[in-house]
């Protein structure tokens, strides 16, 4: 990954980097074609719903459901 252009980014870039927001991943996020910002996000969504199933066979229930896990 190359280094950030802070002159592309102008004073923004220098207030969002004080507030702590990561230049480099935007530009490189920024860079990505939108079948490729796809792709990370269906990998992304993927491992969500892994973890999700797992916690399920783990505790037997899904924690975002209204019933408690003895009642459905």
């Amino acid at each position: 990954m190359q280094g950030i252009n802070r002159l592309a980014w102008g004073p923004a870039g220098d207030q969002a980097a004080a507030f702590g927001i990561d230049l480099v991943q935007l530009d490189y996020l920024l860079s990505l074609t939108p079948s490729e910002r796809l792709k990370r996000h269906e990998q992304a969504l993927d491992l969500v719903n892994a973890v999700r199933k797992a916690g399920i066979r783990l505790y037997g229930f899904d924690p975002r459901s209204t019933g408690s896990p003895d009642q459905p």
